[in-house]
């Protein structure tokens, strides 16, 4: 009986040991992961191509989103896999690309990159950066809405930015409701 409680505090200190020691490898990845993202980013600005940020990657940088009002800044991902929207906010596909006409759609995570969105207000402005321009919106709406409302992807005639997470920000588990961000073009910049 005596070994028995000999056992307990090493037993113990190897499992501490072993806790802290996955929480550091993962925070380490994914600082790891965004400094290969904000790299693949440059390169794509200056060669403009598609740069992956690791070989297996299945996705690749196509902008950088920036609202200073909220402290955001983060490049964007060419998709809303799960993947990639581990790594940043993803453009969904089927709508009009960063540095184009039309409605940009971007999601992110509200438990993540898009969880500033919560302190975002009217006329703050939204810089959205591709390879070859720089486009700043001014936010004309914030709408929670259902899940399945597609209305704001579709195309609106007119060049907006649209930002969806998922809504309440504080819930917890799976929340089946949307927060939008709408945003009208104010300016937009060819880079030289």
């Amino acid at each position: 009986m005596n070994r028995v409680y000999k056992i307990i505090p090493v037993i113990l200190f190897i499992g501490g040991v072993f806790l802290a020691g996955r929480s550091v490898f993962y925070y380490s990845k994914g600082i790891a992961a965004k400094m290969l993202i904000n790299s693949a980013w440059a390169e794509t600005k200056e060669t403009h191509a598609e740069v992956k940020p690791w070989e297996w990657a299945d996705f690749h940088p196509v902008g950088r989103i920036e609202i200073e009002s909220i402290g955001m800044d983060c490049v964007v991902l060419d998709k809303i896999s799960g993947e990639a929207l581990a790594f940043g906010p993803g453009h969904l596909s089927n709508t009009a690309k960063p540095g184009t006409i039309g409605n940009v759609v971007l999601a992110g995570h509200r438990d993540s990159h898009f969880r500033k969105l919560n302190k975002i207000k009217k006329n703050d402005l939204i810089k959205l950066e591709s390879a070859s321009k720089s486009s700043f919106y001014i936010v004309t709406d914030i709408t929670p809405t259902a899940g399945d409302d597609i209305y704001w992807t579709e195309d609106t005639g007119e060049d907006v930015i649209t930002l969806i997470t998922c809504y309440p920000f504080n819930f917890v588990g799976k929340a089946e409701e949307r927060y939008i961000v709408r945003g009208a073009l104010v300016n937009s910049q060819q880079k030289g």
